[in-house]
């Protein structure tokens, strides 16, 4: 039976190395004892309750869900941001400047790095810190000459990730959807269409965003389609948009007349390369559980209200 001046003894010799950080060894030449006997009372206040022991995991949320998601879509990484509850354009710049750190480790020294266009991969490219040369070439995935100065453009966002890398980066001087699917095809045989597509399909990691199929999409945005084109798009199934590809409910790539038409690579294309996608919002979600259904990601980022509903 412990009596109390046992119990201050052991409370004494855990204080002195749970509080104080003294060793075993120190404690053992304040109390005149052996450094086994040392351990023993410590752990005999453990077996009487004397201690507990709490570890503060940080992000336990995400870590979870992180988990969950990984777990449910088979995919190898996920990164999950607590953002709150915001408006779309808040969420994205806090989403962005949240995961920015993790293009350092994503992408490699002297790497080829694919770039899709879109408004979330465009801000990350304004939220990675300057650094020096590491060798990186940045490839747009799709075409995009622009005449209203949309900076989401593919081309532009691969310029300035190159300036933000001191990298270099290629220029994909084409539209990005053509009504003739023949015209598209007579200037891919182009030398210089030609190289950068190359580049593309073989490209390290992309860098890519999850659209849905409506006229907020930059996806639709990019290719101009007209609002026929677009309920051609829902009626031949297609409820998600990455790469030049559109995606169905259940996570296929549809055969789609209107990607015929656009100058960029599918989904399918890249399968050699690590897709890194970056999405979130409820005007999305369907779109993303689509894409995520099809395992066409190796890595997903996203925040972590989305991340719940993704696997409600």
């Amino acid at each position: 039976m412990k009596t109390l001046e046992n119990v201050k003894y052991l409370l004494e010799i855990c204080e002195m190395f749970y509080i104080q950080g003294k060793s075993q060894k120190e404690i053992s030449a304040i109390l005149n004892i052996s450094r086994p006997q040392v351990s023993r009372f410590i752990a005999k206040a453990k077996e009487e309750n004397l201690i507990s022991i709490k570890l503060n995991y940080p992000n336990i949320e995400e870590n979870t869900y992180q988990n969950k998601i990984s777990n449910k879509y088979n995919i190898d990484e996920v990164y999950i941001y607590d953002i709150g509850q915001r408006d779309n354009s808040e969420s994205i710049e806090l989403l962005a400047e949240a995961s920015k750190d993790l293009f350092n480790i994503l992408v490699k020294n002297n790497q080829n790095v694919g770039i899709m266009a879109g408004t979330t991969v465009e801000v990350l490219s304004e939220k990675i810190e300057r650094s020096k040369n590491r060798g990186l070439t940045f490839i747009p995935l799709c075409g995009g000459l622009t005449i209203d100065g949309q900076t989401w453009q593919a081309n532009n966002i691969c310029q300035q990730f190159a300036k933000k890398t001191n990298g270099n980066c290629f220029m994909l001087n084409a539209p990005n959807y053509f009504t003739q699917e023949a015209t598209k095809v007579a200037l891919m045989n182009e030398d210089s269409i030609k190289k950068v597509m190359h580049l593309g399909k073989t490209c390290d990691v992309a860098l890519l965003g999850i659209g849905s199929v409506n006229t907020n999409s930059t996806g639709i945005l990019a290719s101009g389609l007209s609002q026929n084109e677009l309920n051609t798009l829902k009626e031949e199934g297609a409820i998600a948009n990455i790469c030049c590809s559109y995606i169905d409910k259940n996570g296929k790539v549809i055969n789609s007349s209107i990607a015929n038409k656009i100058l960029g690579h599918s989904i399918l294309d890249l399968k050699n390369s690590k897709k890194v996608a970056i999405a979130m919002g409820d005007e999305k979600l369907e779109a993303i559980k689509a894409v995520l259904k099809g395992e066409f990601v190796d890595v997903f980022i996203t925040s972590l209200e989305t991340a719940k509903k993704l696997v409600e």
